[in-house]
Order: C-alpha cells, then sequence, then structure tokens
C-alpha cells in the first residue's frame, strides 16, 4: 500500500473490477482514455489477468480516500522500461464526489513518488489529449510538455491533439 495525504494506492482487487469496468465506460471518462469502446467483462477479466496480474512492465492501483477508505479511481505505471528507465503513467477519478478537492493529485504525486523512489525510474511520461483540462494539473506537478501530435485523436465528432508530457527525476527531486 502506498500512502499519500488524502489518499492510499493498493493493488486491483478482483472485488473491485466490476466498478472500474463502470467508470471506464462513463463517456464523459472514456473521452479521455485510447479504449473508446465499452469495456465488457470478458474484457476487465483478460486486462486483469494479462495486464495486471501478468505484466512485469505495468503496476496498477486501485485509488482509495483515506477518511472513508472508499474506492476512488485507478492509477498506474504503464510500459515500464525497465532497461530505459522510464514508464508512462495514467490515471482517473472514478467517483464524481472526488474529483475536485486535490485527490487526483495527490493520488499522482504518490504515484510518481512511487515510480521514482521504488522503481528508480528516471523519467514518468504521458498523453494528454487537448480536451482534457488534467493537462494543468500535471504542469503544476512539474511535468512539461515535450512534443504535440497534431490532430492525433479523435473523439466527439472532431480531432484533437495529444500532448506527450515528461517529468524528469532529478527535477522531481529539485521540487521536493
Amino acid at each position: 500500500m502506498l500512502n499519500g495525504k488524502k489518499v492510499f494506492l493498493k493493488n486491483i482487487s478482483p472485488d473491485s473490477l466490476t466498478q472500474l469496468m463502470n467508470w471506464r465506460n462513463v463517456p464523459e471518462l472514456r473521452k479521455y482514455f485510447r479504449e473508446y469502446r465499452d469495456i465488457n467483462e470478458d474484457m476487465q477479466k483478460k486486462w486483469y489477468q494479462e495486464r495486471v496480474l501478468g505484466n512485469p512492465n505495468q503496476a496498477d492501483f486501485e485509488i482509495h480516500c483515506i477518511k472513508s477508505g472508499k474506492l476512488i479511481g485507478h492509477c498506474g505505471l504503464y510500459y515500464i522500461n525497465w532497461a530505459y528507465r522510464h514508464a508512462e503513467f495514467g490515471i482517473y477519478i472514478g467517483d464524481k464526489e472526488y474529483r475536485q478537492g486535490g485527490y487526483g493529485s495527490d493520488a499522482l504525486r504518490t504515484l510518481i513518488e512511487h515510480g521514482f523512489d521504488d522503481l528508480n525510474l528516471n523519467k514518468i511520461w504521458c498523453e494528454v489529449y487537448s480536451n482534457n483540462d488534467s493537462i494543468n494539473v500535471y504542469k503544476h506537478l512539474g511535468f512539461e510538455e515535450e512534443a504535440v501530435l497534431r490532430q492525433h485523436y479523435y473523439s466527439e465528432g472532431k480531432y484533437w491533439d495529444s500532448t506527450l508530457m515528461g517529468l524528469l527525476h532529478n527535477d522531481y527531486q529539485q521540487r521536493s
């Protein structure tokens, strides 16, 4: 278990798969994901078996509120490259009641700390679509824009740019 100030992160439980799947299927969240289709139970179970349990290059976590213990979202490090020491992160707060108030920022800080301090990563990066305001949160946490892929993503009837952002271990240490 990884503890932040407002949230704690723990390994994905099979008991949480249905809730995580339901959140992934909410259109207002799904528009930010690479997976554009609804996810069914078979797809969710396959993801859990192959990616969560079976992939050493991925670290997935449930996000829980410390005060209530309630499951509020999901985050993880993906495509971990152990030779080059970098990984992509992904995060969402599924429970609407917790989408404000710093829960996502705290979860991401906790995940970043784990990536740099425990996994010895040198870089953590993400891809953010231009229809997603979370880019401002990532900048606030120290991520820098590294590239823009123009009209790289199609959602809501139009093409959106995709911004690649990264945070280096040295920059993280200087901010801490």
